[in-house]
């Protein structure tokens, strides 16, 4: 059958005129054709001239997921298109491996047939929703509305349409019927929108800060924000961009005119009134889901308000607006193919005419908004050459593909919006930060897009990973002899906070874990002396069934309040780690005290835990548990000799990984090479695989150093030591100290230290910020020396 030839559902009973009664599905998937390598699935509605399609970006059909869309103008080639976008946003989110795909319907969306033809095409295509095609809402038609019509013509059970992704995926939750609450839902900052609403426009938001935070740091809180559109996308950027401090909307077009303020506009004013005036039917004549609808009539009167010139076409309109407006970042938000030679021609000779050209930024709202007569290459040459810098679409706007895909996984949970908005959030800037560790912030744009999709390229092919929904590194057991001693270094030393009765203590930096300490009594294995690790997961349920379905064994230990916590072997997962569930939203911690005991030398200048390091038998296979189960990301494998390799061969194996969503936190997994190997024999020493260090990272290591000395604490060395790969200064406290090492460390190194050396290698690392922006090279000489010393 032929792309444009009639489609008729077979197996589907003839139906009533209005639908006045459910049809049930009673075929499987229809007949479809495979055009340049996707399924096509074309279809002709019999009670009226529209047409439409379903597209899935594979040569046979295969869990999909894509929105579904109705306008007067939609094509096939429309529809194929944005399916394969699909396909490249689905990348950034937790479930790469799931394919892109989308519908489209041709009918102008004010036809009163509109509705029924909804309905149609869902009923004579409910075989394709019930076995692949996971959708929803898109322009012009809503999730909740087609949800019924799933209900209505689906196979029998399915209670939304994005059920053929939670069976594909595994979905472990709460209930199915959960989700559309889930999706629903509201949360504290969302001004009334829904999560799935709210999360598109939050991750836009989020976008935006990402490329300014490299670009131009500086502009973060006064970047003026020119918006196309104002529907749900545009509204929902602009409070974000409020909430993180981005900036100021300076101006906003709609299809019928734009509003310009160069002090800014109160866009959740608007919005208010805008919804005000739908409810009391206040705005006669304007359409109630436009801009207008929320201006007051004094501003569609002022000078601030341009109606749309008489007769001019979408373009044309586009470009007077941007003629109109100038900021340092356009929005566009509404309608596909936006981005026309002359659009962007409007765009560089007058919005960013007097913009510095670090501050040149576009972050879309809306789906493939290159036009398609230009090639990509060509338009991103042209943002080149102006200075303008663009991530791709379907990077930006790929908070609610990432929501969906959460949500059919059980990585969401219904009453977990904060958590789960944050997750998606995560799931973007994860993407952000892979692509900039392969270019360079001052990169191109074609060599930024080519990192984008090399990167989509490559998880797609990896699939799932953070199989078990790891949220962070939540908590910290330090299991020792001597409490006392411990409690008073993680204190004084670690300027840890701690509750009322000292049963738990807050390491100082921003999203750093708790600790508790435990008595290790005489029966203690010494095994289990030291520090564990504990992390929440997004769904607990669902990590128990990838455990058990892996073969992973855990035991689970229920605390009194009857919460959860599942604790795998080390030998597992490379050093003691459990799983507890992520709170519905992160506690505040206002509960901690600051302690009179911390050294005066750490007191308000200690910033963050940097890193942990364990060693264990097998770091390899580790790697790849923390890798595919945990989320974690591989930055750097190294090999170190501590002396025990014949011939000065090395003995020592060092994979460095990011902690996930953690731009600033890293695991060194270490494994002797040999049975003479230090670490080998610390680990036998230890009894097992173990946590060797934790290091937190302070303003001032020679002070800290002299005060820890002065008041008697033990040190691994008699003085600090410089890193001159990273440019990190540091110490560490012996053992017995807390039951564990500990290591502080400072980025940079005063003059006098690199006298006779390589300053300006140190100075080069330390300027790199020790690990490359956060995480990159890591040190070897120090690990190998203190492992030494630990081993005379």
């Amino acid at each position: 059958m032929s792309p444009g030839a009639q489609f008729t559902s077979t197996g589907t009973e003839a139906a009533p005129k209005h639908l006045s009664v459910p049809i049930k599905m009673l075929s499987p998937v229809s007949a479809y054709d495979v055009v340049e390598g996707c399924c096509v699935w074309c279809w002709r509605d019999n009670e009226s001239t529209a047409e439409g399609w379903i597209v899935i970006d594979s040569p046979v059909p295969t869990p999909a997921g894509g929105g579904l869309f109705l306008h007067a103008n939609a094509t096939l080639e429309e529809v194929r298109d944005v399916a394969r976008s699909m396909s490249s946003k689905l990348a950034v989110s937790s479930q790469p491996q799931v394919v892109g795909a989308k519908g489209g319907i041709r009918l102008p969306p004010g036809d009163p047939r509109a509705p029924l033809v909804l309905e149609r095409f869902i009923r004579d295509n409910a075989g394709v929703l019930s076995a692949c095609w996971g959708t929803g809402g898109d322009l012009n038609t809503d999730h909740a509305v087609i949800d019924e019509h799933a209900r209505a013509y689906c196979s029998p059970g399915t209670s939304t349409a994005l059920d053929a992704l939670y069976r594909a995926l595994g979905y472990t939750g709460q209930h199915f019927e959960d989700i559309p609450a889930l999706l629903e839902g509201s949360i504290d900052i969302s001004n009334g929108w829904t999560l799935s609403d709210y999360c598109v426009g939050h991750v836009m938001a989020v976008t935006l800060k990402e490329l300014l935070t490299r670009a131009d740091p500086n502009m973060m809180g006064r970047a003026r924000l020119v918006l196309q559109g104002f529907g749900c996308v545009g509204a929902t950027f602009a409070l974000a961009a409020q909430q993180l401090d981005i900036g100021r909307v300076v101006a906003i077009s709609s299809q019928y005119g734009y509003f310009v303020d160069g002090d800014g506009i109160d866009c959740v004013a608007v919005e208010r009134e805008r919804r005000a005036a739908a409810v009391n039917k206040a705005s006669p004549g304007l359409d109630p889901r436009s801009l207008e609808a929320g201006l007051t009539p004094a501003e569609l009167s002022s000078a601030r308000y341009t109606p749309r010139r008489a007769n001019s076409s979408d373009e044309e309109h586009l470009a007077d607006f941007l003629a109109a407006a100038e900021g340092e970042a356009f929005i566009p938000c509404a309608g596909r193919y936006v981005l026309t030679p002359k659009a962007i021609a409007s765009l560089i000779n007058h919005t960013f005419a007097k913009v510095p050209v670090s501050s040149r930024f576009i972050v879309a709202g809306a789906n493939n908004v290159f036009h398609p007569a230009e090639t990509e290459e060509n338009t991103l040459s042209t943002l080149d050459s102006a200075s303008v810098r663009m991530l791709p679409e379907w990077v930006s706007n790929s908070g609610t593909s990432n929501l969906f895909m959460r949500a059919c996984s059980g990585l969401a949970l219904k009453g977990h919006g904060a958590s789960s908005l944050e997750a998606c959030a995560n799931d973007t800037k994860s993407f952000i930060n892979a692509v900039f560790s392969k270019v360079a912030v001052s990169s191109t744009n074609v060599d930024l897009w080519d990192a984008c999709h090399d990167l989509v390229v490559t998880r797609r092919a990896a699939g799932a990973v953070n199989r078990l929904g790891v949220k962070s590194m939540s908590h910290l057991t330090l299991t020792t002899p001597d409490v006392a001693r411990a409690a008073e270094t993680i204190e004084s030393v670690y300027n840890a906070k701690f509750n009322e009765d000292k049963t738990l203590y807050q390491l100082p930096g921003v999203d750093d874990p708790t600790l508790s300490i435990v008595k290790a009594s005489d029966e203690t294995d010494p095994g289990d002396i030291g520090l564990s690790v504990c992390f929440s997961v997004y769904n607990l349920a669902r990590a128990r069934a990838v455990l058990e379905a892996e073969g992973v064994p855990f035991r689970e230990l229920v605390s009194r309040d009857g919460s959860s916590e599942l604790v795998l072997r080390p030998e597992e997962t490379g050093y003691p780690i459990s799983l507890s569930q992520a709170p519905a939203r992160d506690s505040l911690n206002n509960n901690f005290s600051s302690s009179g005991k911390a050294l005066k030398s750490v007191a308000g200048s200690a910033h963050q835990l940097d890193h942990y390091a364990a060693i264990m038998p097998d770091a390899t296979k580790m790697k790849s548990f923390h890798e595919h189960m945990m989320g974690f990301t591989h930055l750097r494998t190294f090999t170190v000799s501590a002396g025990s390799g014949t011939d000065g061969q090395d003995d020592g194996l060092m994979h460095v990984m990011a902690l996930p969503f953690d731009a600033k936190r890293v695991l060194i997994l270490t494994e002797g090479l040999t049975q003479d190997a230090v670490f080998t024999k610390l680990m036998e020493k230890h009894g097992s695989a173990y946590v060797h260090h934790i290091a937190l990272e302070v303003e001032d290591v020679d002070a800290l150093f002299a005060e820890v000395r002065e008041r008697g604490w033990r040190t691994t060395a008699d003085a600090p030591s410089t890193d001159l790969a990273t440019g990190l200064w540091q110490f560490f406290l012996k053992e017995e100290e807390a039951g564990c090492i500990l290591e502080l460390i400072g980025r940079g190194v005063k003059d006098e230290v690199v006298a006779g050396a390589d300053a300006e290698a140190v100075n080069d690392a330390a300027g790199a910020g020790g690990y490359a922006g956060g995480q990159g090279g890591f040190r070897t000489d120090n690990i190998v020396e203190l492992a030494r010393s630990l081993n005379s």
